[in-house]
């Protein structure tokens, strides 16, 4: 077997805007990763800070593309991969320190795995190493409404990693603080939706591999450390706002008409429900991203059809075989109502982990 097809190069995109305080962290760590084939790319979104400066002094192995404006998170992402000449492609978070073995159990998913679309390895905090962290964690689901939720984290609760969660799994959707993919995937299903701006359009994408019948894992024997909050603290509104506008577009571009009814009809109630908590508690701005997001959605129907006419176009998947894959709950009532504030305390988690992915390790050559 020749070198290149033992070690096929992993271009590592990462975007930046004014993050010079996590790149010596994150390119510390990269410099120590044991993978010899890996090339390594700087998305700089004009930063005014000495983000630029510094990467060319310490780190002149980093191919660092700058750009004259901040084209946020999908859109920076993309134009990393568009001149990235790796097989895999790694969007890394500026605010990520990963361990040295990280790349190697990913890429051996991929290849035993054809139909393996998106790998993630397990996400810890860097603040607190023992805990998983809030964009990460070890795997991404969704619920039967919209709702995201992780192996290891449900809303603002972080679980103790104890390695309970430690088993390679097929996922519903992998972080976008560390997303492997082919590019060769890529390049046939398109990119992140530069619609998205940020928050999501990670989701979206691994939805969009759903709908031609790919699969996404979480491969917890890789391992990095995020410090989150990097481009927007948790508690900022405007971080509320990303959110619900985009988990509603995600709702809008990829469910069949008459589940898009169903689930939105619903989703309308329990969001109205949220809006009229944030405004009896007093936080208004909170209140008002709500109702933003929905008038984005409101005012961008012409767009939001052209997008969905294009991905139901493409889908190979139906609605019920992409809901396998889906836990059949409400997480917001278990989170809030009945104070389940587990992974493995949700009532039919096992259905979906039992029916659907027991068994796997095998089959995935582990």
């Amino acid at each position: 077997m020749s070198q290149e097809k033992q070690y096929p190069l992993v271009s590592i995109i990462t975007v930046n805007y004014n993050g010079v305080r996590y790149l010596k962290t994150l390119y510390d760590s990269v410099k120590e990763i044991t993978y010899p084939a890996v090339e390594l790319i700087m998305i700089d979104n004009a930063s005014s800070d000495d983000s630029v400066k510094f990467v060319q002094q310490y780190y002149s192995e980093v191919k660092i593309i700058q750009k004259s404006a901040n084209l946020m998170f999908a859109r920076a992402n993309n134009e990393g991969i568009k001149v990235a000449s790796g097989e895999y492609i790694c969007l890394l978070n500026n605010d990520v320190k990963v361990d040295p073995h990280f790349i190697e159990p990913i890429i051996e998913i991929f290849e035993k795995n054809p139909g393996a679309a998106a790998c993630q390895p397990k996400v810890l905090d860097m603040n607190q190493p023992d805990k998983f962290e809030y964009a990460g964690a070890s795997g991404g689901f969704i619920d039967k409404y919209g709702y995201p939720f992780m192996r290891g984290r449900l809303f603002f609760t972080l679980e103790q990693d104890n390695g309970q969660y430690d088993s390679t799994l097929e996922v519903f959707w992998s972080t976008g603080a560390c997303f492997f993919s082919k590019k060769s995937i890529l390049n046939q299903i398109g990119l992140l939706d530069d619609n998205f701006i940020m928050h999501m359009e990670e989701i979206d994408l691994c939805w969009r591999m759903h709908l031609h019948n790919l699969k996404i894992y979480c491969v917890p024997a890789s391992q990095v450390w995020h410090q989150g909050g990097g481009t927007l603290p948790a508690a900022d509104p405007r971080k509320l706002y990303w959110n619900y506008r985009n988990n509603i577009f995600l709702l809008v571009k990829n469910l069949c008409f008459i589940n898009l009814i169903r689930i939105l009809s619903i989703r309308l109630i329990l969001d109205m429900v949220s809006f009229l908590r944030e405004i009896l508690v007093g936080r208004w701005k909170n209140g008002g991203a709500i109702l933003k997001a929905y008038w984005w959605n409101i005012s961008h129907c012409p767009l939001l059809a052209r997008k969905r006419s294009e991905i139901q176009k493409q889908r190979l998947k139906t609605d019920k075989e992409i809901f396998k894959l889906i836990y059949s709950g409400c997480v917001v009532w278990e989170y809030f109502i009945r104070g389940r504030r587990k992974f493995t305390e949700l009532k039919r988690i096992n259905l979906l982990i039992g029916n659907k992915f027991k068994g796997k390790e095998e089959k995935i050559g582990l």
